[in-house]
């Protein structure tokens, strides 16, 4: 009689056991998963990222490409508007002076 009850404890400690350990492996197998999507989501934010920051840069060097580009221009309208004035007032300086009406 003893041994049935010995063995009927053992069989309940065993089965309560096995349902702990299974509850246990869940939970880390739940963990692990959270774990990873979490990782999965940190890789694809770094992605995008470093993408964006690839974009900004780009942008920026075309900004300041174009900034040197109008820069380039506005000196050389200035020029060209000296050039003109320089060239009128030659030109008036060699026009023929018109004699005045009698």
């Amino acid at each position: 009689m003893k041994k049935d009850v010995v063995v009927v404890i053992l069989g309940l400690l065993v089965v309560g056991l096995s349902v702990f350990l299974a509850r246990s492996l869940e939970k880390e197998h739940r963990a692990l998963k959270g774990l990873e999507e979490e990782r999965y989501s940190r890789m694809v934010a770094e992605e995008s990222l470093q993408k964006n920051a690839a974009k900004l840069s780009a942008e920026k060097g075309v900004n300041a490409d174009l900034k040197k580009q109008y820069a380039q221009l506005a000196e050389a309208k200035e020029a060209l508007e000296a050039k003109v004035k320089v060239a009128l007032q030659e030109q008036a300086a060699h026009a023929p002076v018109a004699a005045p009406a009698k």
